[in-house]
């Protein structure tokens, strides 16, 4: 499998190079994992998959446009903006690739979920947005070649808020760390908040810094590529 890193830029103000594109990935150029700038649809997919509509992960949904790409779209949720959609409800076959949608704690107002991704003996692990994923699912991702997850704050804790008994908003990149790192030997940066983007080598330097021999931490960038 080779996955295109589209976009790297959470829903910050801040923009650098190769930071300046909203979230959004292309896997073997033929299906597109969120859709954070309308200029993506420009690599023409054959299928689009949402983790959650936020504006920074499917840019019509602010202003509210209409969504028709003339592809199956599938998604955790019905949105009466996007036709054509089909609720990701269990797993289900794009292609020649299976996707197994797994819940992902992060939002109050809209459902998200992160997809594991397979083909061949192949695991991708895309996360989307995390405040967190519970255990029971961690031995579904175990075993993946790649996970690609966020990195909206560098502190441990992140962003956590509570409503109800029930938390949400972004966890830490250590946080993220420690949960990813026993499931897989790489793990891709992407979805930076305004501690990275303000300086990006020290960025990548403090992302680095947490790595150990149990995982690889990479940087992604707009426009990486990544074949494994």
């Amino acid at each position: 499998m080779k996955i295109k890193i589209l976009g790297t830029r959470g829903k910050i103000e801040e923009s650098k190079p190769y930071h300046s594109k909203h979230t959004g990935y292309l896997l073997d150029n033929t299906i597109l994992v969120d859709v954070g700038e309308r200029e993506f649809l420009d690599k023409k997919p054959e299928a689009i998959v949402f983790t959650h509509f936020h504006p920074d992960h499917a840019y019509f949904v602010e202003p509210k446009e209409e969504f028709d790409p003339g592809v199956p779209v599938y998604a955790p949720e019905n949105l009466k903006l996007v036709k054509g959609l089909e609720v990701a409800e269990g797993k289900f076959k794009v292609k020649a690739y299976q996707f197994t949608p797994i819940p992902v704690i992060h939002s109050l107002k809209v459902k998200s979920l992160a997809y594991l991704i397979e083909k061949g003996d192949k695991k991708l692990f895309i996360s989307g947005d995390v405040a967190w994923i519970e255990k029971k699912y961690h031995d579904l991702i175990e075993g993946s070649d790649l996970i690609i997850t966020e990195a909206s704050f560098i502190k441990k804790g992140g962003q956590i808020r509570r409503k109800d008994n029930q938390i949400f908003g972004h966890t830490g990149v250590p946080d993220l760390v420690r949960i990813f790192k026993p499931l897989t030997d790489k793990i891709v940066f992407t979805h930076y908040g305004s501690w990275f983007i303000k300086d990006v080598p020290e960025g990548r330097k403090k992302i680095k810094s947490l790595q150990d021999d149990e995982a690889e931490l990479i940087s992604g960038y707009d426009g990486m590529e990544i074949e494994f």
